[in-house]
């Protein structure tokens, strides 16, 4: 798991509640009718948006999100170049025998094509559509996050109106305004909060994510075509060098697979 997102929440909520216990009235801020009406609203926005097959979906995804590992584009690389350097010497089918250390499976399955003699073109069609099948989940949790950051000032501001209503229908008692007024406002706070702290930083990280995960498909996607096609592996070390922004070490020449 990423220490910045963990790092981000916490130490945003300890400044802000922090800044709050300092100042009187702290426990007005723990409205539960504010907190019902900003976070219950939300939901029903989310639900109106999205199907419930959707909502169903992107609850276990949070779980991926949280537990999400940067992609180590070095690691990948090397691994990369290593099984075009085996299909280079040994042939294709020799690539068989390393499936069970492939643990990415959009590489496995560009592995597997290579053995069974896909044509180039026709992987990399169904590589990149591998890859955007695994970026379909996290996209939809993007678009979920998008929205409840829409929806929570949102409702954030119809408990300031329900509370200012409630305010101005007893003006009797000047002494009550100024309480039944902070009050109303604690919705606001509420939905700002959850939307600036919580949903729409999330959202980015996310998007992040699925940035980061491209780049490792497109790389695998370069090795797939380079093994497929037979070229060097040398040629592919360097091509890969782009995404890791590491150069590529001098390659040892690799003998070709001697013939039958």
């Amino acid at each position: 798991m990423e220490k910045s997102t963990p790092i981000g929440l916490v130490a945003g909520l300890g400044l802000i509640f922090g800044t709050v216990a300092m100042g009187d009235g702290a426990a007005t801020f723990f409205d539960p009718m504010s907190l019902i009406i900003v976070m219950g609203g939300t939901v029903c926005g989310l639900l109106v948006t999205f199907t419930i097959d959707e909502m169903k979906q992107a609850v276990p995804l949070t779980k991926g999100f949280l537990g999400f590992q940067p992609p180590d584009y070095e690691a990948l690389a090397d691994q990369i170049t290593d099984l075009a350097r085996t299909a280079r010497r040994d042939g294709p089918l020799a690539l068989d025998g390393r499936l069970d250390e492939i643990e990415d499976p959009v590489l496995r399955s560009a592995i597997e094509m290579a053995v069974d003699g896909v044509p180039a073109m026709k992987a990399g069609a169904v590589l990149r559509t591998e890859a955007a099948e695994a970026v379909a989940g996290p996209g939809l949790l993007v678009k979920v996050f998008n929205k409840a950051g829409m929806y929570a000032p949102a409702f954030g501001m119809v408990g300031t109106l329900i509370g200012l209503i409630q305010m101005l229908q007893n003006l009797n008692d000047p002494a009550a305004i100024g309480p039944a007024m902070a009050v109303a406002m604690i919705t606001t706070f509420w939905g700002a909060l959850l939307a600036n702290l919580v949903f729409l930083p999330m959202a980015g990280k996310v998007q992040a994510q699925i940035a980061a995960q491209a780049k490792a498909h497109e790389m695998i996607r370069v090795g797939a075509h380079a093994i497929l096609t037979g070229e060097a592996p040398g040629a592919l070390a360097q091509q890969l060098s782009r995404y890791t922004g590491v150069p590529a070490g001098a390659a040892e020449p690799t003998p070709l697979r001697k013939a039958a």
